[in-house]
């Protein structure tokens, strides 16, 4: 029941345990990542090292035990999303997936990928299922399993952070109810924004700081300007769903990440949702903390909402 997370510039973990018909947390912690864990770094042998001695100090000092959730960044992996009739096979829905991703990636790489798949639950589709693939390097994955090796810890399941976000926000808030929400992951390079309708995972943006000009990268550094880049963002997201024409159409703006504070909640005032939610994911579990040096800080910190999230995918 162990979560962590290896996002480009932070590592973390949560562990939660079932006590008593109760997720229960009981360790967490984070710091930043050795070296920036993307693709590239990631599967160079020589910067594995410094990544295996974080998590074997984290699993060592924590005394950690149990099978492991990581989450990944979702830019290490393709996703994408098609619908398909209720009542097609999985066979059939299987021999989509090829041909998709047959679209996207050369043939002679498609050895390279490993392909998983599952049908959205929430239904917002009116009789059609949506199917949510993921293709990830065969070689990261292998990468995943060697880094924790040393630790004698199972990972029992590899996921993405968003879908690990939304795990955890659908899990502690609830978006099924409402036909429209947000998740904004503001991160220091990137605002990452999830589009879920009922509950489902129905579209991704990404507005990364440095595709912008580098004289304005520096102006991001401003929860203010950060904000506004936000709301620009969903805007012209609404514009291609057709929802202009309404006043409010996104029901909840879901704000986490290891950027997201108050004061940015405050300058979000003007997007196009009708409330904003700072998560705090602790706020919504029971703790049995018995660290004494665990900030109230990291106690309200909205940044391990990833983490809580694969945490729980192992618990339930």
């Amino acid at each position: 029941m162990l979560g962590f997370s290896l996002a480009k510039d932070s590592f973390q973990f949560v562990e939660i345990q079932y006590v008593e018909g109760k997720p229960v947390v009981q360790r967490f912690a984070h710091r930043p990542t050795p070296v920036p864990f993307s693709l590239e770094h990631a599967l160079k042998p020589d910067n594995q090292d410094p990544f295996k001695q974080v998590i074997r100090e984290a699993v060592d000092v924590f005394q950690l035990r149990g099978p492991v959730a990581v989450s990944l960044d979702h830019r290490l992996a393709f996703v994408k999303k098609f619908l398909v009739d209720l009542a097609m096979p999985d066979e059939d829905v299987e021999e989509q997936l090829n041909w998709e991703f047959r679209q996207i990636f050369p043939e002679a790489s498609l050895g390279e990928y490993q392909f998983v798949y599952e049908r959205l639950p929430g239904g917002f589709y009116d009789h059609l299922d949506a199917v949510l693939a993921v293709a990830y390097r065969k070689q990261l994955l292998d990468v995943i399993q060697e880094l924790f090796r040393p630790t004698g810890l199972e990972v029992a399941h590899v996921d993405l952070d968003v879908f690990s976000a939304l795990y955890a926000v659908n899990r502690l808030y609830g978006t099924r109810e409402y036909d429209l929400c947000v998740l904004a992951d503001v991160r220091g390079d990137v605002a990452k924004l999830e589009f879920v309708r009922k509950g489902e995972f129905f579209d991704l943006h990404a507005a990364r700081y440095s595709d912008l000009e580098e004289s304005q990268e520096m102006v991001f550094q401003s929860d203010e300007t950060a904000a506004k880049l936000i709301n620009k963002e969903i805007r012209r997201k609404l514009l291609e769903y057709s929802s202009e024409d309404q006043e409010k159409p996104v029901d909840i703006l879901f704000l986490f990440g290891d950027r997201a504070s108050e004061e940015m909640v405050d300058y979000l005032a003007m997007s196009p949702a009708r409330e904003i939610v700072l998560v705090e994911p602790f706020k919504k579990l029971e703790m049995n903390i018995s660290d004494s040096g665990i900030s109230d800080e990291d106690m309200l910190s909205s940044k391990y909402t990833v983490g809580v999230g694969s945490a729980l995918r192992t618990v339930f």
